[in-house]
């Protein structure tokens, strides 16, 4: 996930606005496309004379935002600080309205923060937006320093990553140091104020647990404790986009499904859906958005499969049991829209053949037909997924080699095969040599097929797991895989967290999904609520 940070990291007053002290309020605001995001507001610090300080003194956490989420590089990004002395304003009412004025700062500057000369954000004077604070006019309450960045997320992005700066390389942050000369004070004040302010913004990425967000929550704390009740998976994770979020399913213990949904990925709802099932097995369950509806499919104790649900927004459930008569298994199954159907794969746990049907209307199904399969033992479930006129079955087996390797088949027409062979030829991610897949996961995402496999030390099972992405545009040339970077720990504070780089060690194989110019990775791992608390990426 990519997490940012937008902190004042401290001020020298040299004059203040009132005659003797200023009583000063801070407030950090982030806006993402115009939608509000996060608003924090330290309310009435102290009263200050001239001096140096730093907001730290007056909150833990310096009282920024941090570990704010913003997944779309194309967002336009508004990061807005208010710094006000504000000694007669309702502390009931001053959070809301440093809220709203940032929001009208945020329409005024638009996508006007453009990059200075130095490569750093042009600032905002505080007479442009003086008259927003019409509100703050008792005594010599007024603004003393206002500034914001408004620009798409890749710029931020450009600067922090800028390595020719030594600090960049270091803290992954851009630090600005300005001074803020002050309005007219009223008759009877201080005459104009006049700070100097340094603030910083950063960026990061790393995996982030995914918990419940309780609604409308717009404060963002750093590191931020899991309040909300964890989404947790014994089994690998299903994940598919429907209706432009990202929704993605687990099963726990007794055979309970868990569900969780994203838009943006800064803000979760996590459930348990009532789906009126008792029997189901221990494996993982296929979700697929087909028709206008969300669906799941799951392999009962019996090993029988069939649809257990429908949803049209991941909320409300519809049973619906419909069930491809003739098979059972007990392996994961994998389901894929093909050509107006949907198509389910299920290893027939009589015959130990890979096998498919497919229904236009889930009603009719048609029989069952065997998937050639390479020759070779296989080592995982299988995945399937659509790109462009061409269905792809993805599948890690064991080449009697002493290694395993992840080998694709396709179907122009769901019924002629083209034949197995090796993904990318067989290559191992170049950080993890020695190393063999254990499961493979796929998903189409802006017109390319991406795979996300757990990688193990070849010949030992106890050796921790580690999850890379593959890509590529036709399922011939790939793009190398790559181990998702993390630059930061997890937005959570255990003694068991490691320090960056962060990297999770999945107890189960990845889902895929992708939706607003961002792909999720979800795996179960530990740390956070207890063993296999699914986390993003």
């Amino acid at each position: 996930m990519d997490l940012y940070s937008f902190v004042v990291e401290d001020f020298i007053i040299h004059d203040t606005r009132a005659l003797f002290t200023d009583t000063l309020t801070l407030s950090h605001t982030v806006f993402v496309d115009g939608d509000l995001v996060a608003h924090r507001a330290l309310l009435k610090m102290d009263d200050f004379d001239n001096g140096e300080y730093s907001p730290s003194d007056y909150a833990p956490d310096s009282g920024g935002l941090e570990g704010v989420v913003i997944n779309d590089p194309a967002a336009t990004t508004v990061f807005i600080f208010q710094l006000v002395n504000a000694g007669n304003a309702p502390d009931g009412a001053l959070s809301g309205r440093l809220a709203a004025t940032a929001d009208q700062i945020a329409g005024i500057v638009g996508g006007a923060g453009a990059l200075g000369s130095s490569a750093t954000p042009i600032g905002l004077g505080i007479e442009v937006v003086a008259n927003l604070f019409a509100w703050l006019s008792v005594d010599c309450d007024g603004p003393v320093a206002v500034d914001q960045i408004s620009v798409p997320r890749y710029m931020v992005d450009t600067w922090t990553e800028d390595l020719s700066v030594a600090e960049n390389q270091a803290t992954r942050k851009i630090t600005i140091h300005r001074t803020y000369p002050g309005t007219d004070s009223p008759t009877g004040c201080g005459g104009n104020s006049k700070y100097e302010v340094t603030w910083s913004v950063g960026h990061w990425r790393t995996w982030v647990p995914v918990t419940d967000t309780p609604d409308n929550q717009l404060v963002v704390e750093f590191p931020i404790p899991p309040s909300g009740a964890p989404f947790t998976s014994d089994t690998a994770v299903s994940a598919t986009t429907h209706n432009g979020a990202v929704h993605a399913f687990g099963v726990v213990a007794g055979g309970n499904v868990t569900h969780t949904r994203t838009f943006s990925g800064a803000f979760w709802s996590v459930d348990s859906p009532d789906l009126n099932v008792s029997d189901l097995a221990s494996l993982p369950v296929s979700a697929v958005s087909f028709d206008d509806r969300l669906y799941i499919f799951g392999v009962h104790s019996d090993g029988s499969v069939s649809s257990l649900a429908y949803s049209g927004d991941g909320r409300y459930w519809v049973p619906r049991v419909t069930m491809p008569q003739g098979l059972k298994t007990v392996e994961p199954i994998a389901t894929a829209v093909f050509r107006d159907r949907l198509f389910l794969f299920a290893q027939d746990s009589t015959t130990n053949s890979l096998r498919a049907t497919s229904s236009a209307d889930l009603i009719g199904w048609s029989p069952w037909v065997d998937v050639p399969q390479p020759g070779l033992p296989q080592v995982s479930a299988v995945a399937a997924a659509t790109l462009g006129d061409t269905l792809y079955i993805f599948r890690v087996f064991d080449s009697l080699k002493n290694e395993n390797v992840i080998m694709h088949n396709s179907t122009i027409d769901g019924t002629t095969w083209s034949g197995w062979a090796m993904v990318e030829g067989g290559i191992r991610p170049e950080e993890l040599p020695g190393t063999d897949p254990l499961d493979v996961a796929a998903t189409i995402f802006r017109g390319r097929v991406y795979l996300a496999s757990r990688w193990r030390k070849r010949g030992d099972e106890t050796a921790a797991t580690t999850i890379a992405v593959n890509f590529s545009r036709d399922a011939e040339n790939w793009c190398g895989w790559r181990v998702p970077e993390s630059t930061a720990k997890p937005l959570v504070d255990y003694s068991a967290s490691p320090e960056p780089p962060f990297q999770l060690v999945p107890n189960a194989p990845p889902g895929l999904a992708g939706v607003n110019n961002h792909l999720y990775i979800l795996a179960p791992g530990d740390f956070v609520g207890g063993p296999n608390n699914v986390w993003a990426y």
